[in-house]
């Protein structure tokens, strides 16, 4: 398998992530700033607001970890300091390998939540719950491919071009 092909695809994972973020996020806020404009300047609400926001948030959560994986943002609790070398790589490839665990984990659990949805309706805005839970395992699977896709790219010691001045690649 051709190691750039796989980097090319997530760095175009890792966009599609942070598109779906910012657009969740950015909608997420300015449906907050009308709920509360509306409530409190106008004096009526909007019943629908409080269920997208929730929706809207939830997304941007899923959709930013792929991001933050792929730029090493993501929170590390180090449980046992170890010296760089070469026990302190094979930590950090345990700990990257119990993510992926985790994460496909999450991945089917979502699944399985979207499944037991089945044709339910939300109460607000009769949209079908199976796409408030799709979320996790959207989030999830982005998040395994990007880890595999960053574990490549750290082996290799490049940058793809599709990712070139996108997203910060500090390596600490």
């Amino acid at each position: 398998m051709n190691a750039s092909w796989v980097l090319g695809f997530t760095a175009a994972v890792v966009r599609l992530s942070a598109l779906l973020c910012s657009s969740s996020f950015a909608a997420f806020c300015l449906l907050t700033l009308v709920q509360v404009v509306n409530r409190y300047a106008i004096g009526s609400e909007l019943y629908w607001t409080e269920e997208v926001v929730i929706l809207l948030f939830v997304w941007s959560v899923m959709t930013g970890v792929p991001v933050a994986l792929w730029s090493r943002s993501e929170i590390v609790v180090d449980l046992l300091a170890l010296p760089p070398g070469r026990l302190k790589q094979v930590q950090q490839g345990l700990a990257e390998l119990c993510s992926v665990g985790f994460l496909m984990a999450l991945t089917w659990s979502g699944l399985q939540l979207i499944e037991r949805a089945g044709s339910a309706m939300s109460p607000a805005l009769e949209l079908p719950r199976w796409f408030f839970y799709s979320s996790i395992p959207v989030g999830a699977a982005f998040s395994v491919l990007v880890l595999i896709g960053r574990w490549l790219r750290d082996a290799s010691g490049s940058t793809p071009a599709l990712e070139a001045g996108y997203v910060a690649d500090a390596h600490d």
